[in-house]
């Protein structure tokens, strides 16, 4: 496996998977997603991030669209025109999406607890799963060590505007056997930015405070030479009050979440190797609005389990088997319901063309309630020019049932709504060239999708799902660096851009002027760029995010203005009394402008964040 960033870059990397080097910690990326696009967040950029939430980093870092309602609001990634209920989120290789709204805040997921971080990009449901439509966010912990004996301890804390304070520590010990390692966050907001009314006057947003706190423990054991049994677990609260939306005059709205994530795994690596994974999740919350009298309480609870064997063959094929379970359940006062889903996969690749060519083949039936599934794919990398330009291709099955809200949901769900299915196809090259000090990086990809019976929630006083009929995805995606490394000092230049054309085909509703038009919230164009300067333990750099025009209706008739955003951060590295500090500083949104991602929900301006890490 191959990675085409510098070492010393702290953006993101593309990587093209091979068989040669293992990058992640996911055997079927490893091992069968031959032609699959895959971005590595890099480990010095978490650590930039380490005081704040997955989203604040995927939308200042990403070509991506992160969809946020309001400063404290609600999250969700959109990849590739793709809805958010379309964009998986893993954590350590299971599915953590709230199983009821099919969707994941990721503002509520702390990078200090992300250990690695990868965006796989376009659709891969024959490895992953009926549901991956448009890409999945891969999460994962540290992986346990037993070669040595050590043990670590890192304490930050940071503060910024808007009465924002974080505080949080990582900390890690093994033996030859044990191996511990635990995590705490918790965060603190007024989040009372100014902003315009709607009728033009000035305000600081109200009720829009936010509390949050979070633990994670992970434990392993080896019980042999790669035989380790491991156990993590996830705990979280988060209690925000929601702001009034522009067309509100009041709002005293507010939810408490709670969420539990247990995993536990067996691995064992022989000649073959055998992983047995489980999980339970539950994901519960309470909203209140004293405006209507309204209290709602619901739990969703998640039961996952997966066999994963994968056998090397000696001329170079490998070939994996997979056997998932998930059952969710969705407790809400009287009212239960139930999805269940069976099936068995397989990946097998190999190499080809004197090891220039890799090749897979994957394919899985599926069984969601009474509903049987069949998701094929296949991809292929080409090395053209060694070390210099590849090439990438796959081709994939798309399937998405409809999630429990959007069948059962009262007011609103509908029970009627059939699946969303269809094709994707996604191609691409890259280029490395190195000349010295200075390494320039050039990578395109193109991808087309088609999709009958899209779901989407349309209405006024209530909303309801309905399907769409067919919709169109195709577009075109760039990445571009330019680095130099003299050895103490570093510099990089950095653009990424995405055009995304999403538009409706075909409608069964007549007349409602969706034809050929933009699906709502989906960004025509996104582009970020980057300066970035090393000296030693020195790094200061400079992003600038685009993101375009984003229709608000199924007809075109209402759209977001497009927006800029710069943001400029630097970050120190320095000993104290044996100890290794890292000083860091930002400033988001430095042009001080006035937008919104969702409609009618302002973001703040001009915003400062600042934090202190310590290692011991």
């Amino acid at each position: 496996m191959r990675l085409h960033a510098q070492q010393r870059d702290t953006t993101l990397g593309e990587v093209k998977v091979s068989t040669t080097r293992k990058l992640f910690n996911s055997i079927k990326l490893n091992d069968g997603a031959a032609g699959q696009q895959v971005k590595v967040i890099d480990t010095m950029l978490l650590k930039r991030y380490g005081m704040q939430d997955m989203a604040t980093l995927l939308s200042q870092q990403m070509p991506v669209f992160v969809k946020a309602y309001s400063f404290n609001g609600l999250s969700t990634l959109g990849l590739r025109g793709a809805s958010a209920a379309q964009s998986q989120v893993f954590w350590n290789g299971v599915p953590i999406q709230n199983a009821a709204l099919g969707v994941a805040d990721i503002s509520t997921m702390p990078v200090l607890f992300i250990s690695r971080a990868n965006i796989v990009y376009g659709s891969s449901g024959a490895l992953f799963g009926s549901g991956n439509v448009g890409g999945a966010l891969m999460l994962d912990n540290d992986v346990p060590g037993f070669d040595h004996r050590y043990k670590r301890l890192a304490i930050a804390t940071g503060a910024g505007s808007f009465g924002q304070f974080s505080a949080g520590l990582k900390g890690a010990y093994n033996t030859k056997k044990w191996f511990f390692s635990t995590s705490a966050f918790a965060q603190t907001a007024r989040n009372d930015y100014g902003y315009t009314t709607a009728a033009g006057d000035k305000a600081k947003m109200p009720n829009s405070t936010l509390q949050s706190g979070a633990a994670m423990l992970q434990a392993a054991y080896q019980i042999k030479d790669q035989n380790v049994l491991q156990l993590s677990a996830w705990v979280q609260q988060y209690d925000r009050r929601i702001p009034p939306a522009l067309f509100e005059p009041y709002s005293a709205k507010q939810q408490q979440d709670r969420s539990l994530r247990t995993v536990a795994s067996w691995s064992r690596v022989r000649s073959n190797m055998l992983l047995v994974t489980a999980s339970l999740i539950n994901d519960s919350y309470t909203y209140t609005d004293p405006a209507v009298q309204l209290r709602s309480q619901a739990g969703v609870y998640q039961y996952f389990h997966e066999v994963t064997w994968r056998h090397w063959h000696k001329k170079g094929g490998s070939l994996v088997l997979f056997s998932p379970v998930q059952v969710s359940w969705l407790a809400s006062g009287a009212d239960s319901q139930r999805q269940q889903r069976a099936g068995i996969g397989g990946t097998y690749s190999r190499s080809a063309l004197k090891k220039r060519m890799f090749l897979s083949v994957q394919a899985r039936a599926e069984r969601v309630n009474a509903t049987n599934i069949f998701l094929p794919g296949a991809g292929a990398n080409y090395t053209l020019v060694k070390d210099l330009l590849g090439l990438r291709a796959t081709v994939q099955r798309t399937y998405r049932m409809p999630t429990l809200n959007e069948l059962y949901y009262f007011p609103g769900g509908n029970p009627t709504l059939r699946p969303e299915q269809g094709w994707s196809q996604d191609a691409g090259y890259t280029l490395n060239i190195k000349r010295g000090r200075t390494i320039y990086y050039h990578d395109v990809a193109v991808f087309n999708r088609n999709i009958n019976d899209w779901i989407m929630w349309l209405g006024g006083a209530v909303w309801t799902p309905h399907n769409i009929a067919s919709v169109h995805s195709r577009g075109v995606e760039t990445d571009n660096k330019i680095s130099y490394n003299s050895g103490e000092w570093g510099l990089q230049l950095g653009i990424a851009t995405s055009y995304v054309l999403a538009t409706t085909t075909d409608s069964y509703m007549p007349a409602d002027g969706s034809i050929g038009q933009q699906i709502p919230y989906t960004p025509r164009y996104n582009a970020r760029g980057s300066i970035s300067f090393s000296w030693r333990k020195l790094y200061l750099t400079y992003g600038h995010t685009y993101t375009g025009y984003r229709f608000i209706t199924t007809d075109e008739s209402a759209w977001l203005d497009p927006y800029n955003t710069g943001n400029i951060q630097a970050m120190y590295g320095m000993k104290m009394h044996k100890h290794d500090v890292l000083l860091n500083v930002q400033c988001n949104n430095v042009w001080n402008a006035r937008y919104s991602v969702a409609g009618f929900r302002p973001m703040p301006g001009i915003n400062w964040m600042a934090g202190v890490r310590v290692e011991l």
